[in-house]
């Protein structure tokens, strides 16, 4: 008797999985398209790292940096990448989610049958897509327009700095979502939170100097430590694992997160 009581429940467990990951696959997808039909998201997020990448990359091709002679080019493109994710998983993320607080609809969402959970899950899956997109696209814009390519060593610390680095910013953009009290504020809280650790992080500029007590500040924040992990899959020659960057974004990935499940809010 125990045994066959045993195997119904464990089945319906397992459908109701099935069937949460149906609603977040289904959710995710209605963000994609909600995403690409509205083309200031779409041109803000997704065009706009790379066409920076293009205007400014072109401004210092061909210049050489003064250490190692390496292309300003190879250091400046992973910066860039940087700033795509920065963009796509923290600002995006944090301004619509505030937009949609602010409209009502997260109160809506609330009171249907649609998981919350299942809700945000879509959100966040909608959101990794669109990052993965634009990484891609950013690397490969990269490599076709100024030639420069990861090294084959820096591949892992790459690619581990770009799942590290999503999953931090996009546990942040929903705590800082919390903050912003209203949809015309959206914008103007999110720039203000990331554009000057991008800045001083040189996302904008490999040959950037700072003070050293500036630069060792910036390096316990995430957008210095992912802008250091994407470059060392670049620079060229014997680089160190970048151990402290990926743990930096590991810890606020974590931050963010207990941040998020604390501050959140469905009503405006």
């Amino acid at each position: 008797m125990t045994c066959r009581a045993a195997v119904p429940a464990g089945l319906g467990a397992h459908r109701r999985r099935g069937r949460q990951l149906r609603l977040v696959a289904h959710q995710a997808g209605l963000e994609q398209r909600a995403f690409w039909r509205n083309p200031e998201y779409a041109a803000g997020t997704f065009a706009l790292p790379l066409v920076l990448l293009l205007v400014l990359g072109a401004t210092i091709a061909g210049h050489r940096q003064p250490t190692t002679n390496a292309p300003e080019t190879t250091l400046f493109v992973p910066g860039m990448l940087a700033f795509g994710l920065i963009v796509a998983a923290y600002a995006n993320l944090a301004s619509r989610i505030a937009v949609l607080r602010s409209d009502g609809v997260l109160k809506r969402v609330a009171a249907t049958p649609l998981p919350p959970a299942a809700y945000l899950a879509g959100q966040l899956a909608s959101t990794f897509v669109t990052t993965a997109l634009i990484a891609v696209s950013t690397v490969a814009l990269g490599g076709i327009a100024f030639g420069a390519v990861p090294r084959p060593g820096g591949l892992l610390p790459l690619l581990l700095g770009l799942g590290l680095g999503t999953v931090c910013l996009a546990a942040l953009g929903l705590a800082v979502s919390a903050a912003i009290p209203n949809a015309e504020a959206a914008s103007a809280v999110t720039m203000a939170s990331y554009l000057p650790f991008a800045i001083g992080s040189g996302v904008f500029s490999t040959t950037l100097a700072l003070p050293g007590w500036l630069n060792r500040g910036l390096q316990g924040f995430p957008v210095k430590a992912l802008v250091d992990v994407l470059r060392a899959g670049y620079a060229p020659g014997p680089q160190r694992f970048p151990v402290a960057g990926l743990a930096v974004l590991a810890a606020w990935g974590l931050i963010g997160m207990a941040l998020a499940r604390r501050v959140i809010r469905w009503h405006p």
